[in-house]
């Protein structure tokens, strides 16, 4: 079933949204027509141009929610309670900051990849390009710098650990797909970059309330040498949150896997090198993925048989099930429009996990909190069609 949003691009033939009763929506039909149909080049020169569309401050407003794929931000959001239960310390005003702070990673991240890729989205997705062309693309590139700036105004308020974080992060975020480093066109490089999207929202959650976990970590590795161990109980909690740490790298990194697939040919043909573009099929690159998204997920139960959780928390791997099924329909998926479906349906999956670890994991009211808050945005966006990589959006196969 189409959203709001999506039957609003594109008008039915013969409607009173296509017809001359509606200019407006005639007009704004036939801008988009014109745009798609121009080549890939043509249509990326012409965003950076400026050759923006007729549109209003209200629905650039909507424009920019949807670039920012909110659906997307959502196991940040998570991962950073997660993060944040390990400290022990109440909840307070400064969650709710480091909260939305978390969620502002993903969101920037999208809006800067949105930006800078608009040589592969021409191939990939060029509904996604036009919305650029509607919001214009210098006020583009001034909301990322704005955004970029409250973010380390926040982080700053917050306390210098989070400052630091929060620096590398922006940082990051820009540099995954924005020159010199543009880690996305190094497959590697690029698949751990993107992790980062999980892993700086989790340290976060510590960041907000430090305490002593950082030093007692710092004691514990060296007490072979120095000869000064910290408490046991205070050793282990800080290697419970190396531990997931870790894990939430090999996590999210697999999820990057997967998440190439989908633009393989539109990357191929933009000569950006990917976790998928470095093998010689889609069909390859997705066996791949399949491979290495399981192995991650498996890997969680390393943190039980070290005893850094409690064996409750391999519940969490029922979500393998779908997982694995997804995966294999990407291998079998030929056409961009349904690979994209897919990589839809394991951002729902993904948010499922991470939502089961962390009740797990801490069962409070707090984490129940954080795990409505994320179901909300993600089926809220769905609902207003928040996201600019909806099938409208989509390269029709040739």
């Amino acid at each position: 079933m189409r959203s709001a949003a999506d039957r609003e691009q594109t008008p039915p033939r013969g409607s009173a949204a296509g017809s001359a009763e509606n200019p407006v929506s005639e007009v704004r039909a036939t801008e988009r027509d014109a745009f798609l149909a121009l080549g890939p080049d043509e249509m990326a020169d012409s965003v950076r141009r400026g050759g923006n569309v007729t549109t209003h401050m209200v629905e650039r407003i909507r424009l920019l929610a949807t670039l920012g794929r909110p659906r997307t931000c959502v196991p940040g959001l998570l991962a950073y309670a997660l993060g944040y239960s390990y400290t022990g310390v109440a909840p307070s005003f400064r969650v709710v900051l480091g909260a939305a702070l978390s969620l502002a990673i993903g969101f920037s991240a999208n809006l800067h990849n949105t930006a800078t890729d608009l040589q592969e989205d021409s191939h990939n997705l060029p509904g996604r390009v036009f919305l650029v062309s509607k919001v214009g693309y210098d006020a583009l590139l001034r909301v990322c710098r704005w955004l970029g700036a409250a973010m380390l105004l926040g982080g700053v308020l917050l306390g210098a650990h989070f400052a630091v974080f929060m620096a590398l992060a922006v940082a990051g975020l820009h540099q995954y797909s924005a020159p010199p480093v543009r880690s996305k066109g190094r497959p590697l490089l690029g698949l751990w970059v993107f992790a980062q999207a999980v892993v700086f929202p989790f340290l976060f959650g510590w960041t907000t309330a430090p305490g002593d976990m950082l030093s007692t970590l710092l004691r514990s590795l060296s007490s072979p040498w120095l000869g000064h161990a910290p408490p046991a109980e205070a050793a282990l909690e800080s290697y419970r949150y190396l531990g997931m740490w870790f894990f939430l790298t090999l996590w999210f990194m697999a999820k990057g896997t997967f998440k190439n697939v989908p633009d393989f040919e539109g990357d191929r043909a933009a000569g950006v090198r990917t976790s998928a573009t470095v093998f010689g099929t889609r069909r390859s690159a997705a066996l791949v993925s399949t491979a290495v998204t399981i192995a991650a997920y498996t890997a969680l139960s390393g943190l039980v048989a070290l005893g850094f959780e409690k064996p409750r928390v391999l519940l969490a791997l029922l979500w393998l099930v779908p997982v694995t099924w997804n995966a294999v329909q990407l291998i079998r998926a030929d056409a961009s429009a349904h690979s994209n479906r897919l990589l839809k349906t394991d951002m729902l999956l993904s948010s499922g996990f991470i939502a089961s670890l962390l009740l797990l994991v801490a069962t409070t009211w707090m984490s129940v909190a954080f795990v409505l808050a994320g179901a909300f945005l993600l089926f809220g966006s769905d609902l207003f069609g928040l996201d600019s990589r909806r099938e409208a959006h989509v390269r029709a196969p040739a």
